[in-house]
């Protein structure tokens, strides 16, 4: 489930934000929408802060837009599940994320086990 909300920052800017997950479902309004707010060539502003999910596809789409488009688009406060797709498609060196007041928040903790912790689970299996 994903949303696209584009209106006015100001009397210059236009402000796009995106929530939820983008993957394959979600990319032809995604497109749809940045080619239809890049045709206005106002200085545009994408807020990522609320982005959940980016698969391949949206990742592309925002690194072809962000590359062909930089000077008037701004691609802001990328979520940490953003970040991390960028890195792992490659891309992250081609990106200029602007940050607001907030640095995005970090990843929630990854569950470690200890080599002792499965033994345990795997003992448990065979039983």
């Amino acid at each position: 489930m994903y949303s696209i909300e584009v209106r006015e920052r100001d009397e210059e800017n236009i402000l796009v934000e995106l929530w939820g997950e983008f993957d394959r479902h979600a990319l032809e309004e995604l497109r749809e929408t940045l080619d239809g707010v890049l045709e206005l060539r106002r200085p545009t502003i994408v807020d990522l802060s609320g982005v959940e999910f980016l698969d391949i596809g949206a990742t592309r789409e925002m690194t072809i837009r962000s590359r062909l488009y930089a000077h008037h688009l701004t691609l802001t406060n990328p979520s940490w599940q953003v970040s991390r797709s960028v890195a792992a498609c490659g891309v992250k060196d081609w990106f200029g994320f602007s940050v607001g007041a907030e640095d995005p928040p970090e990843p929630p903790a990854m569950a470690s086990s200890s080599s002792s912790n499965q033994g345990d689970a795997r003992g448990r299996r065979a039983a």
